[in-house]
């Protein structure tokens, strides 16, 4: 499986959301008319929120701990430590990240946006198991969060619990029937339960949606040769020789065992 190659990307996305909400709603009622708006721990947050939309994660990271040393209520210590765990996986700092996911988690132990942006951590940490039942926990705090149910599927499936895997990814689909990573994720579920002919339903459609993802093309044809396709692998193997020579050559010498 190919890794992303912005971590920073995934790591801050939910944060962003929940910032965004925040900048807005962190003035709890109770404060006094006069009192709003003259709140250091928001000003911070604000700050810090627009050098995340920069992608200036360390100096988002530097307001966020403001944030948090101003913070005189519960709402605002939450966004602050979501904001200084969305920086730090933005930075790589998985350790760090996981730290301010888990004091914002202790804070509101049901928000989903939290449990998956804390999924994301824990399986680029390797704590693959520890992974699955934050993104399952995320998926019945909020069953139409389907991000949290395709990397709930693919995280199965690096458990090698392909039968779940294909059931996760079942509901993503039929939740996003156009999103891309649902479909690989199931057509490859599918595949490693040896349901070939099934498998190339979901590949097939990931390629029509986007037929330059050689990931979707290699894993079509591995199905369609599993599936006595050879024709319609060979067909996979031409258009991976431009999108992606090596796995173009992987899929030759398994279609063509020793005559590459």
């Amino acid at each position: 499986m190919i890794r992303r190659s912005a971590r920073r990307i995934y790591g801050m996305l939910p944060a962003v959301w929940l910032l965004a909400a925040a900048v807005v709603t962190a003035q709890e009622p109770s404060l006094a008319p006069q009192q709003r708006g003259a709140s250091p721990s928001l000003d911070q947050l604000k700050i810090a929120y627009s050098a995340m939309t920069e992608e200036n994660y360390e100096l988002a990271f530097d307001h966020f701990s403001q944030a948090l040393e101003f913070a005189n209520t519960r709402e605002l210590r939450f966004q602050a430590h979501v904001g200084m765990g969305s920086s730090a996986a933005a930075l790589a700092r998985l350790d760090v990240a996981q730290e301010h996911y888990e004091s914002a988690l202790e804070i509101k132990p049901e928000n989903a946006e939290l449990l998956y942006s804390l999924g994301l951590v824990a399986k680029d940490q390797g704590r693959l198991a520890d992974a699955a039942s934050l993104f399952a926990n995320a998926v019945v705090r909020n069953p139409e969060l389907t991000r949290a149910m395709v990397e709930l599927g693919k995280t199965y499936e690096r458990l090698e619990r392909h039968q779940d895997a294909a059931n996760a990814c079942v509901r993503a689909v039929a939740q996003a029937p156009e999103d891309l990573e649902a479909l690989l994720c199931l057509g490859v579920a599918l595949y490693h339960l040896g349901r070939y002919d099934a498998a190339t339903t979901p590949l097939e459609k990931a390629v029509e949606i986007d037929p330059e993802n050689a990931r979707t093309r290699y894993a079509l044809g591995v199905a369609r040769l599993q599936d006595d396709d050879q024709d319609g692998a060979i067909a996979q193997y031409v258009a991976l020789k431009e999108l992606d020579p090596d796995l173009a050559r992987d899929l030759y010498e398994k279609i063509f065992p020793g005559k590459w």
